[in-house]
């Protein structure tokens, strides 16, 4: 088998992820100007890929009006974070987020359902306010038609691998087509990425490579992208920690607390109210986190979700939410496991760390408009530092960036790509073609992400940061070893070095920010206590253009603007 060059394309717009994010905004670029040639490419599909491929039961986060303030959303995202968030970028989500609701609605792409006094049923998870509202629908198909019906050109099962820069502005990107291994340079004036966070990171305890809560296919190219095109990350040493449910590694927190559900552990205590007595299992996950894992540590392990005190009625609306418009398997999980959620505890475990920007302050460094450093370069979605902002963030700054763009193409034009860069990324995928020997990509990939929870799970060490950063050398010598048999496995060689990369950034970020802060999500054991040098100051990840070094600095978090 052998890669193949073939002719170059050329898009005003290319949008990159088919996910949550990707689709809103190629939609959105095309409703703002209709003349302009939009191309939307994925690695999956766009009709099933990304997070949301089968659907989701909430749209977190929205403000309805009559509901929540805008104001209450920035003052909650400003919790959760510690005041390391954008508010800013959170009030563009709390001021747009409705429309987009309504919009949805308009389109046939998802339906909300409504109580009996007929206004859209929305329940509270965030620590201030009520931002889920309930969300029904096989939104992806939907949008899929909607994008052929506007004249969107869309390119299935093929993956970005590197964007190029040239002065200082986007000038494209290189495609590979994992099915039949052509390999073309885009040329475009502006680029949104919406490649998804990091969700095949630290390994899931049900001893498979893969889980099923973030999606397994976002492996971290995005992040690595942003950074070898010039761009900022910024908050890497964020760990995303979530309960998931024992051997199934799927979700249920934001669905069974928002409905009223509790933690308790194996006395039956409902042990929230020792850790976070104001907001329970709505505290920041960092903060879950550390008292689940002291639970666990004592003694007072398993721990479980406890739906048992829940009318049936509520018990059923869940059911539906995540049996049926979320995830169907988790049904014929419980089937086998002989549970019944409203009669039964259920028991969980700990996932990740994974690294996201909606479920976390973690990706690519944006402004309100979702711009990245490098110009004419935006980011949206979770490969985008958008402060907890979930699919609301996602489909907001998917819009934001989408209008921005529009507004701006009639003054851009297309920059030429150095010819040597798309060369050695051109090289860079065949190489392990041409190897006869070596490793699997899947043994390398075993071989980095089983040292993420001991290296990078808090409490962290310097030492265990340091040895993590040794590890990442050898793991940079092994992707000169490993070999593919086919194009798909060329695809999981980049993945792998996208891994690798993220590995890094997580290693330095965490390094770098030496305090402790968002409960477990960063726990220094060395630094137990924040540090007022850290406060309001992302630590930022950058690529030293001149070197090719990894750099970490601190960043201070922009004022609010009100």
């Amino acid at each position: 088998m052998r890669i193949v060059r073939k002719e170059d394309l050329a898009a005003d717009l290319l949008v990159i992820g088919g996910g949550t994010a990707g689709p809103m905004a190629a939609l959105k670029a095309k409703m703002k100007n209709p003349a302009l040639d939009v191309l939307l490419v994925d690695k999956a599909t766009v009709r099933r890929g990304g997070s949301i491929c089968r659907g989701m039961d909430a749209f977190n986060n929205v403000t309805v009006p009559g509901v929540a303030t805008v104001q209450q959303y920035v003052d909650s995202i400003d919790l959760m974070s510690d005041g390391i968030a954008d508010p800013n970028i959170s009030k563009v989500v709390a001021e747009k987020s409705f429309a987009i609701l309504r919009e949805l609605e308009e389109w046939g792409v998802a339906t909300f359902p409504r109580g009996a006094d007929g206004k859209y049923m929305v329940q509270k998870f965030h620590p201030k306010g009520a931002f889920l509202a309930e969300m029904r629908g096989d939104i992806k198909p939907a949008m899929a038609k909607l994008l052929a019906e506007r004249g969107v050109r869309t390119l299935n099962r093929t993956m970005a691998t590197r964007l190029f820069a040239a002065g200082g502005r986007v000038a494209g990107a290189a495609l590979f087509n994992i099915r039949s291994g052509v390999f073309q340079l885009c040329r475009a004036k502006a680029i949104i990425l919406c490649t998804g966070g990091q969700g095949r990171f630290g390994l899931p305890d049900s001893g498979y490579l893969f889980g099923t809560f973030d999606c397994p296919f976002n492996a971290g190219e995005g992040y690595a992208m942003v950074y070898h095109a010039g761009g900022e990350l910024a908050n890497m040493e964020y760990n995303d920690v979530s309960p998931m449910l024992k051997d199934y590694e799927g979700p249920g927190h934001s669905t069974f607390i928002r409905h009223g559900g509790y933690l308790v552990n194996s006395l039956g205590e409902r042990f929230m109210t020792k850790y976070s007595p104001e907001f329970l299992e709505r505290a920041p996950s960092g903060i879950r986190e550390q008292a689940m894992r002291t639970e666990l540590r004592e003694g007072r392990g398993p721990i479980y979700y406890d739906l048992r005190h829940l009318p049936a009625a509520t018990v059923e609306l869940i059911k539906e939410g995540i049996f049926a418009a979320e995830r169907p398997t988790e049904k014929e999980f419980f089937a086998l496991k002989g549970i019944d959620i409203g009669k039964d505890l259920i028991e969980l475990t700990l996932s990740g760390p994974n690294m996201c920007g909606g479920h976390g302050p973690t990706g690519a460094l944006v402004g309100v408009n979702a711009e990245t450093r490098v110009a004419n370069l935006y980011a949206a979605g979770d490969v985008a530092s958008t402060g907890w902002g979930f699919v609301g963030a996602a489909w907001v700054f998917g819009t934001v960036a989408a209008e921005d763009a529009a507004d701006r193409m009639p003054a851009l034009a297309f920059a030429a790509p150095d010819e040597r860069e798309v060369a050695a990324e051109l090289a860079r995928l065949k190489a392990p073609l041409g190897r006869e020997d070596g490793f699997d990509p899947e043994e390398l990939e075993y071989k980095v992400r089983r040292i993420v929870k001991p290296h990078l799970t808090s409490p962290k060490s310097e030492a265990r940061l340091e040895a993590a950063l040794r590890a990442v050398e050898g793991f940079r010598a092994d992707l000169d070893k490993v070999r593919a048999r086919d194009y798909h496995e060329v695809m999981k060689c980049v993945e792998v070095a996208a891994i690798i990369d993220t590995l890094e950034m997580a290693v330095r970020a965490s390094l770098a920010r030496r305090e402790s802060r968002w409960g477990y999500g960063h726990y220094r054991i060395d630094y137990p206590a924040k540090d007022a040098v850290w406060e309001k100051k992302y630590a930022v990840v950058a690529k030293d253009m001149a070197t090719g070094g990894m750099v970490t600095y601190a960043k201070p978090v922009p004022e609010y603007r009100g």
